[in-house]
């Protein structure tokens, strides 16, 4: 029996147990494949900032970043390399998107000294281009090892969930609270008012005689080169496919030519060698910000409040919840960034009775299904 037993334990999980079980509570952490065995183990765990207009994901991106930053390098020193990062623009739009950037950030940065530029490609240096003061990459099964340790690891498949008498039933596994950080697989209830986007992704770890002094991204994400001269590219790859739903197996040959296509556009790599492939489905949401908190059970709204298909607009105090069910997911390809700035806001939540940023409520959703649905 367990004070909240998190499913899943890609990052948005592993980070969660972390949390929560270092404010004292009893947490199980479960997951068919393991730690880190779908979407976050493919990821190239870049900790750096969206580079997007003003607005709200912008804020809570800068945000997630600054305390990420930070909390990596405190409590997961020895699986965080940090390095400044030179982020490039790569056709028009982006260019005017960096250019904007610049002068609406808080985050220090500088211009590329010309030094740096020369180690680019002629396309590279031709774009507009800042260098973060800060960045780092994350080795994901290091760190989420170790955050993992924090709980106690079930390596189960959680067919289904079943509330009763005040607590859920995970199999034989019991708990006051569960959080669902399951990403692009089921949600094992009824939720359909949100429908994860599935994002493939796709990294290579290279070795190459090329040194590459710090973080890079542009149409690929390079980190800089460790000490064994090994380079990790990744990139949200292909975003038609879908292994969780395809009957036809992904293509790696072509996958690692056109990731090492990409970045050769922004910086010459001699003498290439691919060691590892790494590959995996991350959940996003179409509005492109995060889903945080209680799960709306949506069966019981519509009964409760019959003029909500009709698109009559309530306040989501009205709506009805599943008991003490909570969900974590649409972190996209910004896991690594978000998950321990989202898992601080859960944990608060839980534990002090802190309010959750509405802009990332998973009952956002609500209305707007139902309003789709009336069309």
């Amino acid at each position: 029996m367990f004070d909240v037993a998190v499913v899943g334990a890609g990052i948005c999980g592993c980070s969660t147990a972390f949390m929560l079980a270092k404010a004292g509570l009893r947490v199980a952490l479960v997951d068919a494949k393991g730690i880190a065995g779908g979407g976050s183990g493919a990821a190239g765990a870049f900790i750096a900032p969206k580079f997007v207009k003003s607005g709200p994901v912008k804020e809570l991106s800068e945000a997630a970043f600054h305390f990420s930053l930070a909390w990596y390098e405190q409590h997961f020193g020895a699986w965080t390399s940090s390095s400044r990062l030179l982020h490039i623009a790569n056709n028009a739009l982006s260019n005017a998107r960096v250019a904007y950037f610049k002068t609406h950030t808080s985050l220090p940065f500088s211009a590329p000294d010309p030094q740096l530029l020369t180690q680019l490609q002629p396309q590279a240096q031709a774009f507009e281009s800042l260098l973060l003061a800060s960045s780092a990459v994350v080795d994901v099964k290091g760190a989420c090892s170790v955050m993992a340790a924090e709980a106690q690891m079930f390596k189960i498949h959680v067919k289904s969930l079943r509330h009763e008498r005040g607590l859920w039933h995970l199999g034989a596994l019991q708990a006051r609270h569960v959080v669902l950080s399951t990403g692009a697989h089921e949600h094992l209830l009824d939720i359909p008012y949100f429908t994860p986007r599935a994002v493939f992704g796709h990294r290579i770890n290279i070795h190459t005689t090329t040194h590459n002094p710090l973080n890079m991204h542009q149409f690929v994400s390079i980190s800089k080169s460790d000490s064994k001269g090994i380079i990790a590219i990744g990139a949200t790859h292909d975003v038609h496919y879908n292994p969780l739903r395809s009957e036809v197996s992904y293509d790696y040959a072509k996958g690692r030519m056109e990731l090492l296509e990409k970045a050769s556009r922004t910086i010459a790599l001699e003498d290439v060698e691919v060691m590892e492939d790494f590959t995996g489905v991350r959940a996003a949401s179409i509005d492109h910000l995060p889903l945080l908190g209680p799960v709306v059970d949506f069966l019981k709204t519509v009964e409760t409040l019959p003029k909500i298909s009709q698109g009559k607009e309530y306040n989501i105090n009205q709506y009805k919840y599943y008991p003490n069910l909570y969900m974590m997911n649409g972190v996209g390809g910004y896991g690594f960034v978000l998950a321990p700035y989202l898992a601080v806001m859960l944990r608060n939540y839980l534990v002090h009775g802190s309010a959750i940023d509405p802009l990332v409520l998973p009952s956002r959703f609500v209305r707007r299904y139902m309003m789709q649905k009336c069309r």
